[in-house]
């Protein structure tokens, strides 16, 4: 069972963002350092940067984005000054990834300690709150590794599942944009990259990858569970939201995207909207999509 998924309030943050143990994290993303230069150009006062793509994932040959190890993870942070005990607050531009990633990387090395700011930096613009400038310059801290707070399933896992609601097995949701999960493009960088019709294959900067989806998953986009205001959607209208889509409401749910980012998205909301049981495929379309021998479906003629 994964551990709580909390949001708290630009209101809640303002009030509370001098006291001790309160980290707050920067975790806007863009291709080629665009987060970080966001960052530089203003942040909220005392929030260091953290990059997903940099800092939370492997940069492996074989799957760019995957979590890096437990070790590697815990002495990133440990350098943004986040130890034991702390409060972490993440935000990024509103219904961006980098602030679940972020939650769901503390639970995999066992901290759940982890908020995400509602509404993020644009909605902390909008109230006219305060903004520095200044690049943080935290004191490094030691992060204790624990047991995991949050599961992940490998393609084994997947392929030897049976999908659907309860009794079949786990429901697998791909939470990429609908042109993406009808087969029409993939992930590349933030955006999408278009199949070539004639051969069912994109080239995704280094990557070649297939146009598709698992056999037997679900398409919830992520932006489709936030207000038009950046706001994530209250718990109730999440959970009817997702039932809509068709999640049966206290099944096993296993959660995959492009890069596991979105991914991790969904995987907050379907945890805060009481799902008991929800897991990540780490690997997601970036391993499954580039594999040939692996099924897969998709609505291209």
């Amino acid at each position: 069972m994964v551990a709580r998924a909390r949001l708290v309030s630009t209101a809640w943050l303002a009030a509370h963002l001098d006291e001790p143990g309160i980290r707050v994290i920067d975790a806007r993303w863009g291709p080629d350092r665009a987060g970080w230069r966001a960052y530089r150009a203003g942040h909220i006062p005392g929030a260091v940067h953290l990059d997903w793509e940099l800092d939370l994932a492997a940069g492996a040959a074989d799957n760019r984005y995957r979590l890096a190890a437990p070790e590697l993870i815990a002495e990133r942070l440990g350098v943004r000054g986040i130890g034991d005990g702390d409060v972490v607050i993440a935000y990024a531009d509103p219904a961006h990834g980098g602030p679940y990633r972020l939650w769901w990387a503390m639970r995999r090395i066992g901290h759940a300690s982890v908020r995400v700011l509602d509404g993020g930096w644009a909605r902390w613009i909008a109230e006219g709150r305060l903004v520095s400038r200044t690049a943080a310059s935290p004191t490094r801290r030691g992060l204790t590794i624990r047991a995991p707070a949050a599961r992940v399933v490998d393609a084994a896992d997947l392929e030897a599942e049976s999908f659907g609601p309860p009794p079949l097995g786990a429901q697998l949701i791909d939470t990429r944009p609908a042109i993406q999960h009808a087969g029409y493009a993939v992930w590349h960088r933030g955006g999408s990259e278009p199949i070539d019709p004639a051969t069912g294959w994109a080239q995704a900067g280094a990557v070649r990858l297939r146009g598709g989806r698992i056999p037997g998953s679900l398409n919830v986009a992520s932006p489709t569970l936030f207000r038009a205001d950046g706001r994530m959607l209250p718990s109730a209208r999440l959970r009817a939201a997702l039932t809509e889509a068709g999640v049966a409401p206290d099944g096993r749910v296993v959660t995959y995207c492009g890069a596991a980012i979105a991914a991790c998205t969904v995987a907050f909301a379907l945890v805060r909207a009481g799902w008991p049981d929800v897991a990540l495929y780490d690997a997601s379309w970036e391993e499954w999509g580039r594999d040939e021998h692996r099924p897969i479906e998709h609505d291209r003629g």
